[in-house]
């Protein structure tokens, strides 16, 4: 840390190191799968109009291109204009990928995603079971849609297909089959771990308390202990896995004990900028936002504004467990 910068700690301020090389853009908040692990669905913001979003890609292209852009939700592709703005966002310079269910994949949207030059899509997948990722997903067909989307994806030269999965007590004695799915078919898995709902929630230390999906028994902790070891042998041989194995290793400590600070630093508006689906700019999503993609400032004031090196600061002294997740993860893998 430079001389500046031990100035701007000792203020409580703190800057970025470099303008934002990931931004998550959610496009969206509409979703109809009522997971057991997220809220979203339960949101009733109206989706911003795609020329607010198409303005701030040509902004942010502007500004921080080349980057990684991330489209989520809700359910991204709920949006008509989905495939527009990532191809627009692609041609702004942007590394683009999203996130999808799989539910609303067909021929026809499947070809326009690669026609857009998309990169990456993260297919949500929670386990091998129908039985288990339809009940996680709260929809009976779950599973064939997310299988089916795969293999959709699987046909065409892009987007390269990561499964994302969330680990969690009733899908973990399901990793290891998972993962030798995701590596017979020369795809990547992401994992991260089962924390708060995500939505419009206050943070709540105790959430877990209140989750079904959380592991309380002894077995249940064997088998994320098992599944770990799996994804950590898997990383460690240079495999299908994209997580840091300090990251996996830390899930075992969390799934014990949610509470405890892990030690670990939040990387959460340090090189990632969050828009969420009301245009609020965030640093964390449990903080409260430091502008709007709707006021008049410029984004690289905001980025540098007083409101968020304070946040930045507060979140590099925060001590939750959601530095865990992937999007607030230090080191997570290529």
């Amino acid at each position: 840390m430079g001389a500046v910068d031990r100035v701007l700690d000792r203020m409580q301020l703190r800057r970025a190191p470099q303008r934002p090389g990931q931004v998550h853009m959610a496009v969206t908040d509409r979703c109809f799968l009522p997971c057991l692990h997220c809220d979203i669905w339960k949101n009733k913001t109206p989706d911003l109009d795609g020329s607010i979003w198409s303005a701030l890609i040509d902004e942010l292209g502007g500004w921080c291109a080349p980057a990684g852009m991330n489209f989520v939700g809700g359910e991204p592709l709920l949006r008509k204009d989905l495939e527009q703005l990532m191809g627009q966002a692609v041609r702004a310079g942007f590394d683009v990928s999203f996130n999808t269910n799989g539910w609303l994949v067909n021929d026809a949207r499947a070809q326009a995603i690669a026609d857009a030059g998309v990169s990456v899509v993260y297919v949500s997948l929670d386990g091998m079971t129908r039985a288990t990722v339809d009940h996680s997903r709260g929809r009976k067909g779950s599973f064939d849609k997310a299988m089916e989307a795969i293999d959709r994806f699987d046909l065409l030269p892009n987007p390269r297909v990561v499964i994302a999965s969330i680990l969690h007590a009733e899908n973990a004695d399901e990793m290891p089959r998972l993962l030798e799915f995701v590596r017979d078919r020369g795809m990547q898995l992401v994992v991260q771990p089962l924390y708060q709902n995500f939505g419009e929630n206050k943070f709540d230390r105790n959430w877990h308390e209140g989750s079904s999906l959380f592991p309380r028994s002894p077995g249940a902790l064997r088998s994320i202990d098992t599944a770990v070891d799996a994804l950590v042998a898997e990383r460690m041989r240079g495999g299908a896995v994209c997580n840091a194995v300090g990251q996996l290793v830390a899930y075992k400590q969390h799934f014990r004990d949610p509470v405890t600070d892990n030690g670990y630093q939040c990387r959460a508006g340090h090189t990632d900028l969050s828009i969420d689906a009301h245009g609020n700019i965030r640093m964390c999503y449990f903080l409260e936002p430091v502008g709007n993609i709707l006021d008049e400032r410029p984004m690289p004031l905001i980025w540098d504004g007083y409101q968020t090196l304070r946040r930045r600061w507060e979140v590099s002294r925060c001590d939750r467990s959601c530095n865990l997740l992937n999007c607030n993860f230090e080191q997570v893998g290529p």
